[in-house]
């Protein structure tokens, strides 16, 4: 653990410049993840800002800041010479939470300590004055972080009734680092709240359960996470293997965890993009990885060529880390294997191949084409006139072409 005193050593010329002339008009505070994240480790990381000052003497400060949460005392100020945002908000009380995200009524104050009574938990209730330096801890989140502990800050239930991110916060902070805990109460009244997750958006689950999956911890925050029956609810039928290390890709586990649930690669995902709004790309990445055999997947030379072809090198990564995440490690084998040369490409293209047969353009010659191109990757063949002679292998006159193996994977 870092000393606190040396937390302001951290701030980049641009943090100090914002934070000046701050404190030059109001005092002025560092608080949250910036001085949690501090007090483990160095390095640059997102600065929160609160002050006495009103959203509209911010403006006055800094022409240029973005005002879209102005209503809720947050401004985003920005300086000439400088693409960073910094996030400001004066200091506030709130009042009800009737959908479950944001405060019905926000009054602005002057008292840092009730300002921190509202934050979620300890170890993010933390302040330090600019530019004096004061450590500011009213709800013991220095011992908590020394004790690796996640505790709500006064009653857990209205914590997590505020704001039901507040429920995916908990777990990802259990992901930070080896050896977190949820304190008691706190873990009891998350299990309890799970309905209030209803209130929060797709979007914003998404983003937290990929940063949850990053972490080092993450195992931990899955498993706390099915325990509690908050993996259900967001994701329907999911079902984490037993002591499973997440991957730290959304595709890669949602497959690991949809597969070792029995979900089908439809319905699969519709809850990935309906729990998480997962992404086209993750979704593509989902359905490759759910179509798979993984048993049998990238067993022969032949295959593996084909494999190099067909998909883009991101898909690759995600299959090979799929497969050695539940015990097929192929990766070894995969980069043994040549890969095509000239990337692949056909060399027998339709005209070629129009010439040889008298087919005309359509079905019959494309998938033609296909076929004789996955022979040449399948072969490893760089001869034109070698892969035409490969047309003696298949009926192309008669039979049904769409019954004819094509250049894809698997």
């Amino acid at each position: 653990m870092r000393d606190r005193l040396t937390l302001l050593s951290d701030l980049s010329k641009n943090d100090s410049e914002v934070l000046g002339k701050l404190a030059s008009k109001g005092r002025t505070w560092i608080v949250g993840g910036w001085i949690r994240d501090g007090l483990i480790k160095e390095g640059r990381r997102d600065l929160d800002i609160t002050t006495e000052l009103t959203p509209e003497d911010v403006v006055k400060i800094f022409p240029n800041s973005l005002t879209h949460g102005a209503r809720y005392g947050t401004v985003v100020v920005r300086i000439p010479g400088s693409d960073s945002g910094w996030e400001v908000t004066t200091l506030r009380t709130e009042e009800e939470y009737s959908d479950g995200r944001r405060p019905d009524v926000v009054n602005f104050g002057t008292d840092i300590v009730e300002d921190l009574s509202r934050r979620d938990f300890t170890v993010n209730a933390m302040a330090l004055s600019y530019p004096g330096g004061d450590f500011i801890d009213p709800f013991g989140g220095l011992l908590d972080l020394n004790s690796k502990i996640i505790r709500a800050v006064g009653d857990a239930s209205d914590r997590f009734s505020e704001d039901g991110l507040r429920i995916l916060r908990a777990y990802r902070f259990v992901a930070v680092s080896n050896g977190w805990e949820i304190e008691d109460e706190t873990r009891a009244s998350l299990g309890n709240s799970l309905q209030m997750l209803d209130s929060v958006s797709a979007e914003r689950i998404g983003m937290e359960f990929r940063r949850m999956l990053e972490l080092p911890g993450s195992s931990r925050s899955i498993s706390i996470m099915a325990e509690q029956g908050a993996l259900q609810k967001i994701l329907p039928g999911s079902c984490p293997p037993e002591n499973y290390l997440p991957t730290g890709k959304l595709a890669v586990d949602l497959a690991i965890m949809f597969s070792n649930g029995g979900i089908p690669k439809e319905e699969a995902v519709l809850r990935a993009r309906k729990g998480l709004k997962a992404t086209n790309a993750e979704i593509r990445s989902l359905e490759l990885l759910m179509n798979m055999e993984p048993e049998t997947s990238l067993v022969s030379i032949g295959e593996v060529r084909r494999f190099h072809t067909a998909i883009d090198p991101s898909q690759k990564e995600d299959v090979l880390d799929y497969l050695e995440a539940i015990g097929h490690d192929r990766r070894a084998y995969v980069d043994a294997v040549e890969r095509p040369s000239d990337g692949g490409r056909a060399l027998v293209d339709g005209r070629i191949l129009a010439e040889e047969t008298l087919l005309e353009p359509g079905v019959r010659l494309g998938r033609l084409k296909d076929f004789l191109h996955r022979m040449q990757i399948e072969r490893g063949l760089s001869n034109s006139s070698e892969i035409l002679g490969l047309i003696s292998e298949i009926d192309w006159e008669n039979g049904d072409p769409l019954s004819w193996p094509k250049m894809v994977w698997p």
